[in-house]
């Protein structure tokens, strides 16, 4: 009875990144990740619980334009010596099923060559992979998200408290189970 529990348990992570700019092809580059490992009841989708989170800053070649800067709040001076934790990133996404990202080909496209084995798993885009009109929303942008499940986190477009919003949707009845159909 205990191993057909413990078959019902997956794991998967959801991962945000901000970036320089919009295309690591013309050179931008990560200045922070979020990952958020979380375990649920894959038969009922549901039981959704955080088992690890990551978060670091990370100091790119070249400085952080002010209209990124704008957007995502990141700062040149907050990035200085920053590195990330490849082994970290790696044990996370090593423990993951699947990988989520809120409009997942961005994000997929910067980790390719910065944590190249996180593109070995399966990825679910929680942006256009939930029908999220059909389920009462506006559109699929995370702030809709974020104000139609009452979710407070001030720190919009930043890695972290991203995925923390595409969590608590996904907690949500039926979202899991769209996403992962």
């Amino acid at each position: 009875m205990r191993t057909s529990i413990l078959q019902d348990i997956k794991m998967g992570a959801i991962v945000d990144v901000e970036t320089t700019g919009m295309s690591p092809r013309r050179g931008d580059e990560v200045v922070e990740i979020g990952i958020i490992l979380f375990r649920f009841n894959a038969v009922h989708h549901d039981e959704v619980e955080v088992v690890e989170t990551y978060q670091a800053l990370r100091e790119p070649t070249d400085p952080i334009p002010y209209s990124v800067t704008r957007i995502h709040g990141i700062t040149n001076d907050m990035v200085i010596g920053k590195t990330l934790d490849y082994t970290k990133m790696e044990s996370i996404f090593g423990r993951a099923e699947f990988v989520v990202a809120h409009n997942a080909s961005f994000d997929r496209s910067f980790l390719e060559e910065l944590v190249p084995m996180s593109i070995d798993r399966p990825w679910k885009c929680s942006c256009f992979g939930i029908p999220w009109k059909k389920h009462g929303l506006a559109n699929r942008r995370l702030g809709t998200l974020r104000d139609f499940f009452n979710i407070a986190h001030n720190e919009a477009h930043r890695a972290l408290a991203d995925c923390e919003v595409v969590l608590e949707a996904l907690k949500r009845p039926r979202y899991l189970q769209d996403l992962l159909k």
